[in-house]
């Protein structure tokens, strides 16, 4: 079989008859499929048009620049959690102040320096797994966006989820 062929069998719904005739239709690359869209599958005689979307978001992954897309993700999402637990500290002890002497205020404290470590650590390490990566840190930001407007003790308890949240991304030696 022909090694083209071979590598557009890769994604989900094509066999060779689909990826022969995506060969043919000049969509011989995984970049030429996402950039076609769902109009240029639709003309592709025996494509599902169910399978479609499925078809699209694989080759749009499995293209060349699908890696650095997901890297920028990372690297945005870490970032943006970084300022993120920034603005919530600087929220605490704006809010805060004269109750940050208690057990809440150490356990917000505490989660916040942890985070912040996690991140500045982890956003050199992900390697693989990119796309879990991105997922858990989505989940992260909607956590601490949920701590907002919070009080001390809730806040405390948004943050350790969102630490939770981020530990259990497998982060690779």
């Amino acid at each position: 079989m022909d090694p083209l062929l071979m590598k557009l069998t890769r994604l989900r719904g094509v066999g060779k008859t689909l990826a022969a005739r995506l060969t043919d239709a000049g969509l011989d690359s995984f970049e030429k499929i996402a950039a076609a869209g769902r109009e240029g599958l639709k003309n592709i005689r025996g494509i599902n048009p169910r399978a479609i979307p499925s078809i699209l978001s694989q080759a749009a992954e499995l293209s060349e620049d699908a890696p650095v897309k997901t890297v920028r993700q990372v690297h945005d999402h870490t970032s943006l959690l970084a300022d993120r637990i920034q603005a919530i500290a600087g929220n605490v002890r704006d809010r805060f102040g004269d109750e940050l002497q208690g057990k809440a205020a150490k356990k917000v404290e505490k989660e916040v320096l942890r985070i912040a470590g996690f991140l500045d650590q982890a956003s050199s390490k992900f390697r693989k797994k990119k796309k879990r990566v991105v997922k858990r840190l989505v989940k992260a930001e909607k956590r601490l966006a949920a701590a907002e407007g919070e009080g001390l003790k809730k806040i405390g308890k948004r943050l350790k989820k969102t630490r939770k949240s981020l530990a259990k991304i497998s982060v690779p030696r």
